[in-house]
């Protein structure tokens, strides 16, 4: 099920959900330090005040040429810089002011911000946790370190500071739609549910809470809610095409399949890259055996999307129904350029070349596939096992956290959060050198993922 998820938090422009970050009030920090005498100071707030952020941050520059030690200073000028969209000097001089006076919580905040807005989580995690630990009402540094552990995976983490963020400023309509994606993602459709309505009563005409309340209706199977809700909406966006495209989807999961395909065509009309409703409408049209229609539009959302294995693999299947085998061959490898790892489409590749009687390179597939379906199957058991294990260490049961912590991570040694939930109870038991030892490994193991993952975007 490929329903489309709308994140306020992450959704944005990065350009100005920064400005957007940026953008508590300076007098409010003016009221909270005695500033420095120097004049370049103040007239670098008082430009600050007024959004003249070039000569602002030429001003802090001067300011800090003639008092390189005022962390003030260095603050604003990362500040600034962060206001500027310039993340990475705002960092250095975030962490100047912080390595200047290590009681700067508003520093680690948007020191946190500007790493989340970089990609580096972990660092912003870090930054984050110490700016909570300095200033535990502040409600913004926990919605996104919600965000980042969300991220990062740590879902239960990340739900206790969505509602911590809640708590603290109840009109956070963003906090009530990530605690819902939050929520979605542990499979809590019915807190998923009540979470987005809380984000519609607050802004009823709201499109993204909107939007993913159908999705989860979708999630929770109640197909016909869902449809209900995607009208609703359609009724008040009607050129909506992600709405009539997940309205398509719940219509399909009704097996109304005529309106199904009306859904899907009218979301490719009025978005015509839109590569997710070509798929489905593929998917779609092979359900009904329109197998002519069904090629063509999946060679449509491969057009859109060239690195779309599902498309790739969903057109492979479809030519092994018209007896082009040679042509299902060709798109299955093409698959798996772009998904090495799925077991389904070695194993649909080991089919057609058996059907091209190419045995043995069938029997090289079908050999691959049982060895990623033992893989798969570790890391779903590894996963189980980490929550497992947080659970565990909630209740406060040490030695049964790390014992299931260590078999997640020998299931699976390349899962980093359960090396990371490991590193955390042998902490709580006095172990030190042994967390540290697991900390490093999970710090390993997210430095080679997030190495892999910039060398595909680059």
């Amino acid at each position: 099920m490929n329903a489309r998820v709308t994140q306020l938090g992450q959704a944005s422009i990065v350009l100005l959900a920064v400005i957007l970050l940026f953008s508590v009030s300076v007098n409010s920090q003016k009221r909270t330090a005695t500033p420095p005498t120097e004049q370049p100071y103040e007239k670098g707030v008082q430009l600050l005040e007024k959004g003249d952020l070039d000569r602002a941050i030429n001003a802090f520059k001067q300011a800090i040429s003639l008092k390189p030690k005022d962390a003030k200073a260095h603050y604003y000028l990362g500040y600034a810089l962060g206001v500027k969209g310039q993340l990475t000097d705002a960092i250095v001089e975030l962490q100047k002011a912080i390595s200047l006076n290590p009681q700067l919580g508003d520093a680690y905040y948007y020191l946190g911000a500007a790493r989340w807005f970089s990609k580096d989580v972990d660092g912003a995690i870090a930054a984050l946790r110490d700016a909570v630990r300095l200033m535990p009402q502040h409600a913004n540094a926990r919605y996104y370190l919600g965000l980042s552990l969300q991220k990062n995976g740590d879902l239960d983490e990340a739900i206790e500071d969505f509602r911590a963020a809640i708590k603290l400023q109840p009109n956070m309509l963003a906090a009530y739609n990530d605690l819902g994606l939050a929520l979605m993602q542990k499979r809590d459709a019915d807190g998923a549910i009540a979470a987005f309505n809380e984000a519609i009563k607050l802004d009823p005409s709201n499109m993204v809470a909107q939007l993913n309340l159908g999705m989860v209706l979708i999630q929770k199977a109640d197909y016909a809610a869902a449809v209900e809700q995607y009208r609703r909406i359609i009724a008040q966006a009607p050129d909506s095409a992600e709405a009539h495209y997940n309205l398509g989807l719940a219509l399909k999961q009704k097996d109304q399949f005529a309106d199904a395909e009306v859904e899907l065509r009218k979301a490719i009309d009025l978005q015509p890259r839109l590569h997710e409703a070509h798929y489905m409408l593929g998917v779609l049209l092979t359900q009904q055996s329109k197998f002519e229609d069904a090629a063509a539009a999946l060679k449509k959302a491969i057009e859109v999307k060239p690195d779309y294995p599902e498309a790739h693999f969903a057109l492979g299947t479809v030519m092994q129904q018209q007896g082009n085998f040679a042509g299902a061959v060709a798109a299955l490898r093409e698959a798996l350029v772009y998904a090495p790892n799925a077991p389904e489409i070695h194993n649909a590749l080991g089919t057609a070349l058996r059907q091209t009687g190419d045995i043995e390179s069938a029997r090289v597939e079908f050999q691959e596939a049982a060895r990623l379906n033992k893989i798969k199957s570790n890391q779903q058991a590894a996963m189980f096992a980490t929550n497992t294990g947080l659970a565990k260490l909630k209740e406060g049961k040490l030695d049964e956290a790390i014992e299931t912590f260590q078999r997640a991570v020998e299931l699976d040694p390349t899962n980093a959060q359960a090396y990371y939930n490991l590193a955390k109870a042998l902490q709580k038991k006095g172990q030190t050198e042994a967390a540290r030892t697991a900390e490093r490994k999970a710090r390993e193991l997210e430095a080679t993922k997030k190495h892999k993952q910039d060398t595909k975007n680059y």
